[in-house]
């Protein structure tokens, strides 16, 4: 992979970065798992730096930022310039609010292709061919998104979600070891909720196939309930309850503009 890249895709809402410290965070250990040595203060001040001479300042409050960093080869002989380069894209939000989806997903499994737990299986990075490969055999089969096993045969994730199911009023998400990208919207629902814990736990095809609900995160979209596996039907009353407390979480911390 020469030009392997980590991947934030950041939802801006009135020119702020939402989620921000949980963004710096991941990107921060991301760099670590390929040996760049960049300190959590000078990620931070890359994004607002690029967030304000690039974005803002075009007259910009609203949109989808989409950050590429990559290794700067050059550094290597070179070590008076920057380790890193950046790119950035823009693109329209969605919604700027989180709101829990009226019609429900219908979702399928992935066929043949495998996620490979290597080092990079929890990065959100460039190579994106597995998960290329998920949302147009999605699309072929007239399903919004395709899960994603792994090495093991166990649940990943999604082409661009994480994966969370219920079974009996408890909740489950893969942990970080069956090769799910570590998404900010699944550590803030693991590490912020007030009432309800989830739990982290390998997810066979058998238990996914039996639960009662299932819902997908991304930072983007928020929340999202998933109405079909294939051709069962499934419940939301549980996500429903979570979606309320994620609200309470956006207001306490990020405000109520994002809801």
């Amino acid at each position: 992979m020469a030009d392997f890249g980590l991947i934030e895709t950041i939802k801006v809402v009135n020119g702020r970065l939402v989620f921000k410290n949980l963004h710096v965070k991941r990107l921060f250990n991301s760099l670590k798992t390929i040996n760049i040595d960049e300190s959590e203060y000078k990620v931070e001040d890359r994004m607002l730096r690029l967030l304000k001479y690039e974005c803002i300042e075009k007259g910009l409050k609203n949109f989808r930022l989409r950050l590429e960093v990559q290794k700067n080869r050059a550094h290597e002989y070179m070590p008076e310039i920057s380790a890193l380069k950046w790119n950035c894209t823009l693109r329209p939000l969605e919604s700027v609010k989180y709101v829990l989806n009226e019609t429900g997903l219908k979702i399928t499994m992935l066929p043949k292709h495998k996620k490979h737990l290597d080092i990079f299986a929890n990065l959100k990075h460039t190579d994106r061919a597995i998960y290329d490969a998920a949302i147009n055999y999605a699309r072929q089969h007239d399903f919004d998104d395709a899960l994603v096993l792994n090495d093991n045969d166990t649940i990943a994730d999604a082409s661009i979600y994480n994966v969370f199911i219920v079974k009996d009023g408890v909740v489950y998400t893969p942990p970080l070891s069956d090769g799910p990208v570590a998404g900010v919207l699944r550590e803030l629902l693991l590490t912020r909720l007030p009432d309800t814990k989830i739990i982290e736990q390998t997810i066979t095809i058998k238990e996914l196939y039996n639960a009662d609900e299932i819902f997908l995160t991304n930072a983007l979209r928020g929340i999202r309930w998933v109405e079909f596996l294939d051709e069962k039907r499934l419940s939301n009353s549980k996500t429903k309850a979570i979606f309320d407390e994620f609200k309470v979480v956006v207001i306490e911390h990020f405000g109520e503009h994002l809801v």
